[in-house]
């Protein structure tokens, strides 16, 4: 063998290597493929609001049970509301639901593949509308994906433009179970009426009551002379059982309870031990939370609310160091109103 000639099994392992694609390679081709897909069937014709059965029939295989779940629910509470209030016009009747233009989408191509260890992947769809006689409008959106059985579908899709007409942050934030409620309103059902009870830039009182007042007001917060700073905010469960309610905001405020219906009677669900591994990791090694935020963001399916966790965790021994905890975390109600984590992935970039 001449010096530095490459052995014949090397060579061999080299061209294997080069031949078969990484895993990340694979991913990122069967997630575009799978974005493709969604979006061949989501543009073939105009959706406005809630698409159509037949669009359904087309759309539903690509996406996770839990988003058709959603769906469902809202869908449910249009019909009722058409029902309920036929000169009215209903919910999620119009407009484009999947894109940040309410308009929609005359032209669309996939973008960028982002896989990142502990989060969700997402894929980038570059959009394009255009009229007759005007500018066309150009703008990106991201899908994100979850793996079931071995397919990728999509979960949500996070809107990326930044005009005051956008149609929200997310898909999931303009459906049933994602809505941010600030002000006194009705459930969707509209069996309960919410009230947040201000002085100046704080809430001092939130209290739940039956729209047709058959029991005297609950209070949900400020029953013990709390108060916190605005803005506050519920996200009902779709089924509407359930109530998440955010409090206060910035670094050092922002907390949520959790609130189930048993029996006409709205219950606290018992506050957990959230993420105990990596917590529990750094307190042994020295360190003490300093900062924590916890935000309700929305449900991902009828007992299942996904929150924002923000931690930072210094070191007690005076030093610089400290640790950052950023997560979305998957907190599942059970019958026994005891909730448990059942997953977290790291927080989008934002």
């Amino acid at each position: 063998m001449k010096p530095n000639s490459t052995p014949a099994f090397s060579l061999l392992a080299l061209l294997l290597f080069c031949a078969i694609p990484s895993s990340k390679s694979n991913d990122e081709e069967s997630l575009s493929a799978a974005a493709s897909a969604f979006c061949t069937e989501l543009r073939k014709e105009k959706i406005d609001g809630i698409p159509s059965p037949g669009q359904w029939q087309r759309l539903s295989p690509l996406i996770t049970p839990e988003l058709r779940f959603i769906f469902d629910s809202s869908l449910r509470y249009q019909q009722d509301q058409i029902r309920k209030h036929p000169d009215e016009k209903p919910y999620w009747i119009e407009g484009d639901l999947f894109g940040s233009y309410y308009e929609g989408v005359t032209e669309w191509e996939i973008g960028e593949v982002t896989i990142r260890e502990g989060g969700d992947p997402t894929v980038e769809v570059r959009n394009t509308f255009t009229a007759a006689g005007q500018d066309p409008v150009i703008w990106s959106d991201s899908l994100v994906f979850k793996r079931r059985d071995d397919h990728w579908l999509v979960d949500d899709i996070r809107m990326g433009s930044d005009w005051d007409f956008a149609s929200g942050e997310s898909l999931r934030s303009g459906l049933s179970g994602g809505i941010r409620e600030e002000d006194d309103h009705d459930s969707l059902n509209e069996r309960w009426h919410i009230d947040f009870t201000r002085e100046d830039d704080e809430v001092t009182r939130i209290t739940i009551t039956p729209t047709d007042n058959s029991a005297p007001p609950q209070v949900l917060f400020g029953d013990n002379n709390e108060t916190c700073p605005l803005p506050t905010f519920a996200v009902w469960s779709p089924d509407e059982d359930k109530i998440a309610i955010s409090l206060g905001d910035g670094i050092r405020y922002r907390q949520s309870r959790i609130y189930r219906l048993v029996d006409s009677k709205w219950l606290a669900v018992e506050e957990l031990e959230s993420f105990p591994e990596k917590k529990h990791a750094w307190l042994a090694d020295g360190f003490h939370e300093r900062n924590r935020t916890i935000e309700a963001r929305y449900w991902q399916d009828a007992d299942t609310l996904v929150l924002h966790y923000f931690g930072i965790y210094v070191k007690q021994d005076g030093s610089d160091q400290s640790e950052d905890y950023d997560e979305l975390i998957s907190v599942r109600i059970g019958a026994d109103g005891k909730a448990s984590v059942v997953d977290s992935v790291m927080t989008p970039y934002e």
